[in-house]
């Protein structure tokens, strides 16, 4: 069975990502490597789907700020004599960004002897991630269907998307700044992480006590691994590789509380991203692009600091 265009990018990039890994493991002994190998394999395996899902969000984004414009000149076109049919073909004629190539090809479409209704329907299908112009075009279906006044509801939708896209805009410029507040939440989140990584898990005295390894606060309070008592597969196995990737002993205690960090902050980057997304854009897809980016720089800071020997072993 052939595989349309979401099916390949999304079936495409697991399966390079499935084959890196097994590769890796077969080539290559150093887990750690292994580990980072499968935190690029993991990028490669979402990040085109995701830029497929938003190019479609940008897409359909710019045929909403068009739109208005088109519909307002099929209600000139119709209110100088000419049918709707062949508003559109003169329209198709004009640049309405990326509007245009669908209104050249639903000219084409009626060229060829497709009724009017069902280049509608066509178009419709294309653009239904969008309320307003699917809202638009059964408005206009009915209206050409019933013999109402055609050029009136014209431009009162197009009046009505126009006050929409304002009001989105303004909308937007309000909430940018709660977006930059989201990643400074996030980046001071994530600093005081790597303080506590830093400077008070090397406070605890490592001991070993009965062959698990367990530790002392300079308060005689203890501090333990739970992982070594109740060794579960998860968390404790993610944790175990997790601190095989950041070169981190992974019976000791400090691997415990960096997997912990380390989870806890991808987590509220994902998180973070999805609600600034939604806050700026008002898409949660939107906000995939300030998720990658908060998480990415979790894991970067957090190899970094592996590969510079800051983490307590």
């Amino acid at each position: 069975m052939e595989l349309g265009i979401r099916e390949k990018v999304l079936v495409l990039p697991v399966a390079v990502g499935v084959a890196i890994v097994m590769m890796s493991i077969f080539l290559i002994g150093d887990a750690a490597v292994i580990g980072n190998i499968f935190i690029i394999a993991l990028f490669i395996s979402v990040i085109p789907y995701f830029l497929y899902r938003y190019s479609k969000y940008a897409w359909l984004k710019g045929i909403e700020r068009q739109f208005p414009n088109f519909i307002r000149d099929l209600a000139d076109a119709k209110r100088s004599g000419m049918t709707l049919e062949s508003s559109i073909k003169m329209a198709g004629k004009t640049n309405y960004g990326k509007l245009t190539p669908e209104i050249q090809t639903m000219s084409n479409k009626l060229s060829w002897g497709v009724p009017f209704l069902r280049v509608l329907d066509i178009f419709e299908k294309k653009v239904r991630g969008s309320t307003s112009i699917v809202e638009v075009l059964n408005i206009v279906k009915e209206v050409y269907k019933s013999g109402g006044n055609v050029v009136a509801t014209l431009d009162s939708a197009a009046a009505n998307m126009n006050m929409l896209r304002e009001a989105e805009e303004e909308r937007r410029s309000v909430t940018s700044q709660h977006v930059m507040v989201t990643y400074g939440i996030f980046l001071l989140f994530l600093g005081i992480v790597v303080v506590i990584i830093y400077i008070f898990i090397p406070m605890m005295t490592t001991v070993s006590v009965g062959g698990e390894y367990e530790a002392m606060d300079t308060f005689g309070s203890t501090f333990t691994n739970p992982c070594s008592e109740f060794a579960l597969p998860f968390p404790c196995g993610l944790f175990s590789i997790t601190c095989i990737m950041l070169e981190v002993d992974p019976y000791g205690v400090s691997c415990y509380y960096i997997s912990l960090f380390f989870y806890v902050l991808i987590i509220q980057g994902l998180c973070s991203g999805l609600i600034a997304g939604q806050l700026g854009e008002n898409s949660a897809i939107a906000g995939g692009k300030h998720s990658m980016i908060m998480v990415s720089v979790a894991v970067f800071v957090f190899i970094l600091l592996s590969k510079m020997g800051v983490f307590p072993v």
